[in-house]
């Protein structure tokens, strides 16, 4: 593995954490590397128009060039262009948050969603992680992995290893019924219904989720929304040329 290019790497992972621009001895701190290999990493990556340098300042930022090379990837993603006309139908229909996530392993990345107009909402960004055994949308797509991408998360230690039981138990559930269910997933006071998306190939490729805070996504609900959440889950799998499984309980009403 080339040392320099995962320097570079965690270079830019820190500058686009970090909500101000960051000086090399600061950066330099932070990532254990020393203020010359701190300094030359910048001056290329500046070269290359993935940082700006601030000669007022001394500190440098990101550009947008890594935004631009994102969206590319972003419009070639098949599941979030067939996605996006069936999204606005739910968001029509429900008038609350809906996401589309991807599987990361150990994480659920969400690449698109439509935000409901109450004035107290609960929604993650695009481009957000968030660990997918804590997640409806998560959930949903764990459930159909193999059991060693399950066993995996205790043996990393991204989940506590006595929760592993009750963890397959649950994803057992959703695997029967369809769709999954969050209370105070990633963030407290949020609480999310999601439905995994099926691709041509038998297997999930996305997930959407329908999300907002507690008060509002009660157990009931949440019930009654999970066979909309399903429904157009299916019609999104139908959409890229797939079929979803038939659930042994279905949703109430789907």
């Amino acid at each position: 593995m080339d040392s320099t290019t995962v320097k570079a790497l965690l270079v830019i992972e820190a500058l686009s954490l970090s909500e101000e621009p960051r000086g090399v001895a600061e950066l330099s701190r932070q990532l254990g590397f020393t203020k010359s290999n701190t300094f030359r990493i910048l001056s290329t990556l500046a070269a290359q128009g993935f940082v700006r340098s601030h000669p007022e300042t001394g500190r440098y930022s990101l550009t947008l060039k890594l935004w631009e090379l994102g969206v590319r990837v972003m419009d070639r993603q098949p599941v979030r262009r067939v996605a996006q006309s069936h999204m606005k139908v739910l968001f029509l229909q429900l008038n609350e948050t809906v996401l589309l996530s991807v599987f990361d392993f150990p994480d659920v990345l969400y690449i698109d969603k439509m935000e409901g107009d109450y004035p107290v909402r609960a929604s993650a960004r695009v481009g957000w992680r968030a660990p997918a055994w804590r997640t409806a949308s998560g959930k949903s797509l764990l459930a159909h992995q193999p059991d060693d991408v399950i066993a995996k998360l205790a043996e990393e230690g991204l989940t506590p290893i006595e929760d592993l039981p009750a963890l397959r138990k649950e994803l057992a559930e959703v695997r029967q019924r369809g769709f999954a269910l969050s209370y105070n997933g990633s963030r407290p006071g949020v609480n999310s219904v999601s439905a995994p998306i099926w691709g041509p190939e038998a297997l999930p490729v996305a997930a959407l989720s329908v999300s907002g805070p507690a008060e509002r996504f009660t157990p009931e609900r949440m019930l009654a929304m999970s066979a909309s959440v399903m429904n157009t889950a299916t019609r999104i799998s139908e959409s890229l040329g797939a079929s979803s499984p038939s659930y042994g309980l279905r949703a109430a009403g789907a």
